[in-house]
């Protein structure tokens, strides 16, 4: 164990959902997706939200009321009153990222939370490195021994993201400390702030972010033949993403984005999820709601009627 970093009691683990009050509407779904795919999880906390808005979610309560309400200072709010309960740990992400598929328990519940002591680690991302959107420099990749974490060491390194990502209760409390002093006090600005090589928080956090390898870790294993068709796909779609820079310049960025599918697929891995998640620039996800028409899986209908009325 670093002398820099303390070892946490793994067990005293949580997940922290904060919650835009525009975007309200998702998190019932999400808390029912969690329940329907992760039945083992830790205890669970909303927050954002009063206990009138919050209804039946598990919840902690915003101070103020009083709309707009500031995402920093709420999320700050709650992370400090989960430290003051005793959590050590905890899944932090936002209202509209939602387990799409069955959960890999042992690794969310123990495996991750071990790494947080043995690697040792104050962020473990979620998204994993294998999935296409992410290029392979941003640090060296561990042995299987260690899951094929990817340490995330590059100056251009994906530290602290908003993707469902496993923290040490005390580095979440610093990152957003530190956000409220930013002039977007808000999950745009979180990362913004938090994922820069020079970020005004505790070196001993910035030097030890890690994220998955989602093949490595993940309940629903692939095949040799799925392996050889996920490298390709990755290959491919980082070769044609080279021509961004041209696109942009010829004033079509937006259309070769939607083309690539940029916020639209699924990603495995121990908390398998649509990138985006249900919301993306504003607006409901359409790759997120045409991957739910594709499972036609009965217990995603109603979510998928309540976001075909909403982007209506």
């Amino acid at each position: 164990m670093s002398a820099e970093l303390s070892p946490i009691r793994q067990e005293q683990l949580c997940v922290l959902i904060t919650v835009y009050h525009p975007y309200r509407w998702t998190a019932p779904f999400t808390w029912e997706m969690i329940q329907r795919f992760w039945p083992d999880h830790p205890p669970v906390y909303f927050c954002g939200l009063t206990s009138e808005e919050a209804g039946d979610l598990p919840h902690i309560p915003v101070e103020n009321p009083a709309l707009p309400r500031v995402w920093a200072d709420f999320a700050y709010d709650a992370a400090v009153l989960l430290r003051g309960r005793g959590y050590e740990a905890v899944y932090f992400f936002l209202e509209d990222h939602m387990p799409l598929d069955v959960c890999h328990a042992e690794n969310l519940s123990r495996v991750l939370p071990s790494l947080l002591n043995s690697l040792p680690a104050s962020y473990i991302g979620l998204m994993g490195w294998d999935n296409r959107r992410y290029a392979t420099r941003s640090g060296p990749v561990l042995g299987r021994e260690k899951h094929r974490m990817r340490h995330l060491s590059g100056m251009q390194a994906p530290r602290f993201h908003l993707h469902p990502s496993l923290f040490r209760v005390e580095a979440l409390v610093a990152c957003l400390d530190a956000l409220r002093s930013h002039d977007k006090p808000n999950p745009w600005g979180f990362e913004k702030l938090s994922d820069k090589h020079d970020a005004p928080l505790p070196e001993e956090f910035k030097r030890t972010c890690y994220q998955i390898c989602g093949s490595e870790l993940t309940l629903r294993k692939q095949g040799l033949i799925g392996k050889v068709l996920s490298l390709g796909e990755r290959w491919i779609y980082h070769r044609l993403m080279s021509f961004t820079p041209l696109a942009r310049q010829f004033g079509f960025g937006d259309l070769f984005f939607k083309f690539m599918g940029f916020d639209g697929f699924f990603c495995n891995g121990p908390f398998p999820m649509v990138y985006s998640g249900v919301m993306a620039a504003g607006r409901v996800n359409p790759f997120f709601v045409k991957y739910l028409e594709r499972r036609k899986d009965p217990i995603f209908a109603p979510l998928i009627s309540e976001a075909r009325r909403r982007m209506a």
